[in-house]
């Protein structure tokens, strides 16, 4: 990898993080489901800076080639965060037939008031 093409990735990480942690500051992503984000940037300045890190890392695993323990990694953390998700949007949706029955009651304790008034 060319110098260039070094101080180019290292760049355009750069901004993304920075990026991510301007989101944070206005409170448009949480904290919490950005750490991944902020890390997976982290690693790749890491990587474009370490000469050799994927080859060594790719050997050690037993790929033969780099680019296909990149696609291999991708493909379970692609897993995981859809895995994540699919746990967050269950969360959300118990939560939501929670409050929609809870609103329910209310309403209905407030139309009862309502009759209990006029009845008077």
């Amino acid at each position: 990898m060319t110098n260039n093409l070094k101080i180019g990735l290292v760049i355009i990480t750069a901004i993304y993080i920075l990026l991510i942690l301007k989101e944070i500051k206005r409170k448009k992503i949480q904290i919490a489901l950005s750490t991944f984000w902020l890390t997976s940037g982290i690693l790749l300045i890491i990587a474009i800076l370490i000469p050799n890190l994927v080859e060594n890392i790719t050997k050690l695993l037993g790929f033969e080639v780099p680019a296909n323990m990149l696609f291999c990694i991708t493909i379970f953390v692609a897993f995981y965060l859809i895995f994540q998700l699919t746990m967050r949007v269950s969360k959300v949706y118990t939560n939501n037939i929670s409050l929609v029955q809870e609103i329910s009651l209310l309403k209905n304790r407030v139309n009862e008031l309502e009759k209990e008034k006029k009845d008077k």
